[in-house]
């Protein structure tokens, strides 16, 4: 059976009157000030549960302390924050006061000063009016519909808790406590609501529903009673647990168990009024049950008093937390009596997270421990980054055991071991993966010095709300910037090129063979996003580069690699050295992308690291390599994915022009006017990411590529090659320049190829076609626009789709490299065939831009940045140069989740048009009491409002399409501060994070 909490059911209108002769519109007049529609946020993944929005429904139970009564899967045990709408549209923020460890229930608290005259009513609780065939009314927001009224018929009141499915994770589920069942089809939205009788009293909790039927089950109040009776009072309720779960079973179970009713009734089980017996269906390891309670147990008493059910073993438990209780079970035909210490519950319950960038750690949960039947021990990941913890290295269910072969049972402990921790250091991880107990991972890691803040938050038992203070650990790398190789023997021959881990050569540093001296050059590169950019998310990339000028540092790579410019990047030389590096540019607009490190780092250690000495510094005015044509050898050294570099001797099957297409969702790098040449086979599509290729001669003459595609695809289009004469450009300015250069420029148009044979339909002669054959005997078709990308000013000379390219000053036109780009350029002179006439033009290039984000900044929950070149070529109307690409699920605007891949222009009542406009209304519309209000909950102080420091604020965004959009959010200064990166101009600077 599937079953979903957040998918619970209600369905149909109850139009009986009640007995007493009262009409149910009268009762929903009364119970309509009781019930809430609670808009909640889960602001960091916690425990069972992840981030995100959801809409669910609380009722009052108290309107002296102003208690509101939900699920505890509504309110989350993590970090929260919560409103609730009353259905006469009367707003209050929501406190969460207390939930329950161990069973689907929690408080709310708000101040009765926000609701500005509206009496609100208490329902009561009332556990001891249920009865199988109750008729009920289920009273909530089913499907977020406010005040839907259900009907239905308590139909089973002895249901063992629901197991609750959530595909790809474990979920939070009950345990230990009986549900009851009813057919009212109720659906998300209802999660909370009250379960009233026809005299409107509560007599259950709904809190689930099975997704493929009407079926909806209900928790019992009785233990909420309990609970509620304490907070009345200011105290918290007693819990007790010895980490086993049990499970109920009726008396013809337990008699095919082996125990006879005759037997059972001499011990002291009560038989008559109940309809079974409970069984222990699981032990914790290292718990306080491990090795005194056995699965398959039937529980006859405890502390001498009989267990019908679950509610009395609860009362004796939650009596007896820290002390030793007596267990008399029926095991393997005997009667057995064993004595069990029993736990607090709250002190297996974890309140404090660290946040190390976008990760978050915390101790193992109870309730995780007993989805994945593990002890409760170590430190659980609730989120990976790729700052602290590579997502490549992990999948599954992931707890540290260890670290630097230190062990870690908790938090703590892995606090303690990170303060003895610099940046930049490896760090040895242990992790185990529940979803595979027989293994377990362990790699090395690091934390950059580049990265965003690090944070420990703790939960307020007072208030329920988390407070902050930085993590005092992690200090600064040392000031050596550069990391120590490993003391390595120089090996005596060179067959050490032959792996990715040559490289080590203090003896010369000049190898006659280009191809060994190639595979010299290649090294293995890493990257880690601080956060997302340019629309891409922060996943952990690496594969081989080439070193292109060992003087200035340059290194060549697929784009693939640092498509996210966050990056953290680093660079190992022959499999013993690794350095940090920058990304220097990517190119706008083929596939290929350089990156940066201090050549300084590579010598003054224990040996030089010998590299290869690749040259391409040919000169401007001279004519280098030549393209790659159908039928050509070449030497291909590449990467694959288990062999490592290897070379391949091949041909060159064809040229192809290729065209991608951006997705939608996140805008990835398009790739166009651009004709590659394609290998003949024995290089792997998906095990070759990046290479070299080499004609007979050993000379470069293009490069092996991949095509990445986007996050929404993890297959890559294809893999191409391209020559080597289309990256010189770019990297003469790098040679010469600190700064990223920007001196790449196009035509804004697309092209495409019409044959021969369909020339003459365009106005085309034979003049022209002899003149192109004379340039490029083996040309067959000629360049023809076939989209526009940029619409130009009326009066400026521009191409139009079906012009036909003749010549580029004065040069005839042959192939795609003569149009696709121009350096430094702002005009070129164009002859054209257009509607059948030859024409002269002289147009203005316009320049492509690379990726070269050097800001990015987190406000509200939403990403900002300037707009990136696949955005500008698909926006209508670039309306502010703040493009808002992306949100946290846990954020403020993720309810607003229409305000992304959009141009903000107005916060508040501020025109915004530039990313320092942004800065400048964060740091006005800050709250003045967020450090006042942090150190109130870190001390435990009283607090009556669920009111977060931040305000409400009104955001204008334009579409991409050009249509405008208004949306109203709060801001929440305390869970989600705003901040930004940034990044210098030059190529070699680092990013910085800074709070606003």
């Amino acid at each position: 059976m599937s079953v979903c909490s957040d998918s619970t059911s209600d369905s149909g209108m109850y139009q009986q009157e009640s007995a007493s002769g009262a009409s149910w519109s009268t009762l929903q007049e009364r119970l309509r000030a009781s019930v809430l529609s609670i808009s909640s946020v889960i602001a960091m993944p916690f425990d069972t549960d992840r981030s995100g929005a959801h809409s669910a429904t609380g009722f009052i139970v108290d309107t002296e302390k102003c208690i509101v009564l939900s699920n505890r899967h509504v309110m989350g045990p993590g970090p929260s924050y919560h409103k609730g709408t009353f259905f006469d549209n009367v707003e209050v923020h929501l406190q969460p006061l207390y939930y329950d460890p161990e069973h689907d229930f929690s408080f709310f608290r708000y101040d009765p000063a926000e609701l500005r005259g509206f009496t609100p009513k208490a329902i009561r609780l009332m556990p001891e009016k249920v009865h199988s065939g109750l008729a009920i009314r289920v009273i909530g927001n089913d499907s977020s519909e406010k005040l839907s009224v259900l009907q239905g018929e308590l139909s089973q009141l002895d249901r063992n808790a629901p197991k609750y499915s959530r595909q790809g994770d474990d979920c939070y589920q009950d345990l230990n406590t009986f549900y009851y069942q009813a057919s009212t089809s109720s659906k998300g939205g209802s999660s909370g609501s009250p379960v009233v009788d026809v005299e409107g009293d509560a007599v259950a909790l709904q809190a689930g529903g099975n997704t493929r039927s009407s079926s909806n089950f209900f928790l019992p109040l009785n233990r909420i009673k309990y609970a509620l009776d304490y907070i009345l009072r200011g105290e918290i309720p007693p819990r007790g647990t010895v980490q086993a779960r049990f499970t109920h079973v009726t008396h013809v179970e337990a008699e095919r168990l082996g125990l006879e009713e005759a037997a059972a009734v001499q011990e002291g089980v009560c038989m008559e009024g109940t309809t079974g017996l409970l069984t222990v269906n699981k032990v914790l390891a290292s718990g306080p049950a491990d090795g005194r309670l056995v699965v398959g147990d039937i529980i006859i008493t405890v502390n001498d008093v009989a267990i019908p059910g679950f509610l009395e073993l609860a009362e004796i438990l939650d009596a007896s937390a820290g002390s030793n209780v007596r267990f008399r079970v029926f095991r393997n035909g005997q009667f057995v009596t064993v004595g069990v210490d029993v736990q607090d519950l709250y002190s297996i319950i974890p309140t404090t997270v660290l946040k190390i960038g976008l990760c978050y750690l915390h101790n193992m949960s109870f309730h995780h421990a007993m989805c994945s039947s593990v002890p409760v021990s170590g430190v659980k990941m609730a989120k990976k980054d790729n700052v602290f913890i590579p997502t490549g290295e992990l999948n599954g269910c992931n707890v540290i055991h260890a670290i630097n072969n230190r062990p870690t049972p908790n938090l703590d402990a892995l606090m303690e071991v990170l303060r003895s921790v610099r940046r930049e250091e490896d760090i040895l991880v242990h992790v185990k993966d529940y979803d595979d107990p027989r293994n377990e991972s362990v790699f090395t890691t690091h934390l950059p010095t580049a990265g965003l803040s690090v944070r420990v938050f703790t939960r307020s038992i007072a208030t329920g709300f988390w407070s902050f203070r930085e993590f005092d650990g992690l200090a600064a790398p040392e000031p050596t910037s550069c990391p120590k190789p490993l003391d390595i023997a120089t090996p005596a021959t060179d067959s050490a090129v032959d792996s990715l881990s040559h490289a080590v050569d203090a003896v010369s540093l000049e190898c006659k063979d280009p191809i060994a001296n190639i595979k010299r050059g290649m090294v293995h590169i890493e990257t880690r996003p601080i956060c997302p950019a340019d629309g891409h998310y922060f996943v952990a990339q690496n594969g081989c580069g080439l070193v292109v000028d060992k003087h200035r540092g340059l290194i060549l790579c697929s784009t693939r690699l640092v498509a996210n410019p966050t990056s953290n990047i680093t660079v190992t030389f022959g499999g013993v050295l690794r350095v940090r590096a920058t990304l220097a540019c990517i190119h706008p607009l083929y596939p290929i992308a350089f990156i940066k490190y201090d050549p300084a780092q590579l010598s003054g250690g224990l040996m030089d690291v010998a590299i290869g000495d690749i040259n391409l510094d040919y000169a401007e005015d001279a004519d280098a390599p030549k393209p790659l044509k159908a039928g050509d050898s070449v030497t291909v050294v590449c990467n694959t994915e288990n062999s490592g570099l290897v070379v391949h001797k091949t041909t060159v099957s064809r040229r192809q022009l290729i065209s991608t297409s951006s997705c939608e969702l996140c805008f990835n790098q398009r790739f166009f006017n651009t004709e590659p040449f394609m290998l003949s086979s024995g290089i792997s599509a998906t095990g070759s990411e990046f290479g070299v290729v080499c004609g007979d001669d050993g000379e470069i003459r293009g490069l092996w590529t991949c095509v990445p595609g986007c996050d929404h695809d993890e297959a890559d289009v294809g893999h191409i090659g391209l020559d080597i004469s289309l990256v010189l450009p770019i990297m003469r300015q790098l040679q010469t320049s600190d700064t990223a250069p920007d001196g790449v420029r196009i035509l804004d148009v697309e092209f495409g190829y019409l044959s021969f044979s369909k020339a003459s339909a365009f106005g085309i002669t034979s003049a022209h076609v002899n003149a192109m054959t004379q340039e490029s005997p083996n040309a067959r078709s000629m360049l023809k626009v076939t989209k526009v990308l940029r619409v130009r000013p009326a009066g400026e000379a521009s191409l139009e789709i079906g012009d036909i390219i003749l010549s580029v000053d004065g040069n005839v036109v042959s192939r795609m490299d003569d149009v696709s780009c121009f350096y430094g350029r702002d005009s070129v002179d164009l002859s054209i065939v257009r509607r059948g006439e030859e024409v002269g033009l002289t147009v203005r290039t316009s320049p492509l831009v690379g990726s070269n984000t050097r800001r990015v900044i987190f406000w509200a929950g939403s990403y900002l940045q300037e707009p990136y070149p696949q955005v500008l070529q698909q926006a209508s109307h670039v309306a502010s140069r703040v493009h808002s690409f992306m949100f946290d699920k846990g954020g403020p605007t993720v309810r607003e989740s229409t305000l992304v891949d959009m141009f903000v222009t107005d916060i508040g009542d501020t025109p915004i048009q530039t990313l320092d406009d942004v800065v400048m209304v964060a740091k006005q519309l800050k709250s003045t009491a967020l450090e006042e209000f942090n150190n109130f909950i870190a001390n435990n102080g009283p607090y009556i409002s669920g009111k977060m420091p931040g305000c409400d604020v009104t955001v204008r965004v334009v579409r991409i399409n050009g249509e405008k959009v208004v949306r109203s959010i709060q801001t929440n200064d305390h869970y989600y501060p705003a901040w930004q990166l940034t990044r210098g101009p030059h190529i070699d600077d680092t990013w910085v994070f800074e709070l606003l």
